[in-house]
């Protein structure tokens, strides 16, 4: 049978427009009040008047200290039919507080940043079943090793360099995060250089660099100002039968003032476009791919003057669905699997 494996593809840059919502201030950080989201719209002052183009771009100072708080959601729910239909499904919901301390910035903006992550919260649910784990509560051995991946990221810090234009150039100095997951797993004496080496690498490109560039936001290089338009066209994903090609969009939808400052309120969107054979056949079975269906749209505000980005609410969804069919000595078999996969993302500038 073909293998099947649906690929949770994290188009950073999308919006939410549902979730938790607290009447607490969003700098309250007192009890669980921390790994609470708030998904509205950022409250405003206005509308600038000056009707001025403007360039965006960060503006970090070195010794420039902040607190984001970036909450991560996803569902996954597939449903198999053969005989009989077997429906499974994955709820998760991960908060992160990220500490992000300027180190360095060259003469040409290149800025150089030390991010901790100072407190996760997870629940998620599978099958009915439920999990969660807490960075400072759950200290217990057993949950230690059962959530390493998330516990080795506590507290230890890591380094990135962008450049003004937001940008992500290199995501390093993560060998305490490696080295505190293959000692919690029990592999630290064992494991060679070249594995420990890929797990670090692994690590970065699947959970740090996410987190980065969640924060740090690739900008238009152009001027802007309301209505202003630009694309990003991306690198192409490969996901079962297809090749998916990708173009990130953005739309300043109104320039805003909060605190003497211009906000850029930006919608975001993704164009996407299929490529490849909906039929293929391996040995004796036929698979018949639908083309998948996509959904992204996202809201970002950007601090034009302070230089940084406040807040963003991202979404994106899938749904994918196949059919087979296989000659068999009991004869013609027939079934289907479908997924849909949607994925959330809310970040919160919190000081």
């Amino acid at each position: 049978m073909l293998k099947y494996s649906v690929v949770l593809i994290l188009f950073i840059f999308l919006l939410i427009s549902c979730g938790e919502k607290t009447d607490k201030p969003a700098n309250d950080l007192s009890g669980d009040n921390k790994f609470t989201f708030d998904s509205t719209n950022l409250k405003t002052e206005g509308i600038d008047q000056s009707g001025k183009p403007f360039l965006m771009e960060y503006k970090f100072k070195k010794g420039d200290k902040h607190l984001y708080r970036v909450t991560s959601i996803s569902k996954n729910t597939q449903k198999l039919e053969m005989d009989t239909t077997i429906t499974s499904g994955v709820d998760q919901k991960i908060v992160y507080l990220i500490d992000f301390e300027v180190k360095d910035v060259d003469k040409d903006g290149t800025t150089e940043a030390e991010l901790k992550i100072n407190s996760i919260k997870l629940n998620a649910e599978v099958n009915k079943e439920k999990f969660e784990f807490e960075t400072e509560k759950d200290t217990d051995s057993s949950k230690l090793v059962q959530f390493a991946e998330y516990h080795s990221l506590h507290n230890n810090p890591f380094s990135v360099t962008f450049n003004k234009k937001g940008e992500v150039m290199e995501v390093f100095r993560a060998e305490k995060i490696s080295n505190k997951f293959l000692e919690l797993k029990g592999a630290a004496d064992t494991i060679s250089a070249n594995d420990r080496n890929s797990i670090r690498q692994d690590i970065i490109a699947g959970i740090l660099a996410p987190l980065v560039t969640q924060i740090i936001r690739k900008l238009s290089d152009k001027e802007v100002y309301k209505d202003s338009t630009w694309e990003l066209k991306q690198a192409p994903v490969s996901m079962m039968v297809y090749q998916i090609n990708y173009v990130n969009k953005y739309k300043v939808e109104n320039v805003e003032k909060l605190d003497d400052h211009r906000i850029a309120v930006i919608d975001a969107s993704i164009s996407f476009d299929y490529k490849g054979q909906s039929k293929i056949s391996q040995g004796n079975v036929t698979y018949n791919f639908d083309k998948p269906k996509s959904t992204a749209e996202g809201k970002i505000y950007f601090d034009v003057d302070q230089g940084l980005q406040l807040k963003s609410r991202t979404k994106t969804s899938m749904q994918l669905n196949y059919s087979m069919e296989a000659n068999t000595p009991q004869g013609k078999q027939k079934g289907s699997r479908s997924d849909l996969v949607t994925n959330t993302n809310i970040v919160e500038l919190i000081k």
